[in-house]
């Protein structure tokens, strides 16, 4: 079922199940813990810059912070790893990028292509009510190139779909392959995204 809707729809839900319930309350104080040393992430080159791994970086503005204990138990636990299996039909799929950013109001994320290893990229809300994700599913099998093309100068491309971001509740998506984005958070806003990267180590 998960291979399916990743093969036709580029994302996936990751069952209730697949995660102990009570991981989740620990990666939530975790993330209140981690705020405080956030660093800023604010990359203020205009357009869309193609990269080697065919991953585009554009401008966005964030605080980040890569997460301790909590954040890598549920990165390396079993549940999600198999759910990253089914999904894309690799068998060692392994966590290889995790972390939290937080969203203070006028923060962006423009659009863009994730690290070219990451074969599925997870991400949920540890604050209730995130906003959307924006996304172009329909490029999903264009190259680097046509990407730029079709995009260039558009930082929140018109469209585009979007899907929800789930309050500690993962979802997988198609984030090398699929441009994303995240317009600027409202003025009364605060916003903490959890995102988790997985590869497949048979490569």
């Amino acid at each position: 079922m998960l291979r399916q809707q990743w093969l036709a729809e580029g994302r996936v839900d990751v069952p209730p199940e697949a995660i102990d319930a009570g991981l989740w309350e620990e990666v939530a104080a975790e993330a209140d813990r981690c705020e405080q040393y956030a660093v800023v992430r604010h990359n203020q080159r205009p357009g869309l810059l193609t990269m080697r791994d065919g991953s585009i970086t554009s401008p966005q503005r964030c605080r980040v912070h890569p997460g301790g204990p909590a954040v890598n138990a549920l990165a390396r636990s079993k549940g999600l790893a198999d759910v990253a299996a089914e999904a894309t039909g690799h068998r060692r799929m392994t966590a290889i990028r995790m972390g939290l950013k937080y969203y203070s109001p006028g923060d962006y994320m423009h659009v863009h292509r994730d690290d070219g290893k990451c074969e599925i990229t997870f991400s949920c809300g540890m604050t209730a009510n995130l906003g959307p994700m924006g996304w172009l599913p329909n490029l999903r099998w264009l190259s680097t190139d046509q990407v730029v093309e079709r995009l260039a100068g558009t930082p929140y491309p018109d469209g585009g779909d979007q899907f929800p971001i789930g309050y500690r509740t993962l979802a997988g998506f198609d984030g090398s392959r699929a441009p994303h984005w995240r317009t600027p958070l409202g003025a009364l806003s605060r916003e903490v995204l959890l995102t988790i990267c997985f590869t497949d180590l048979t490569v």
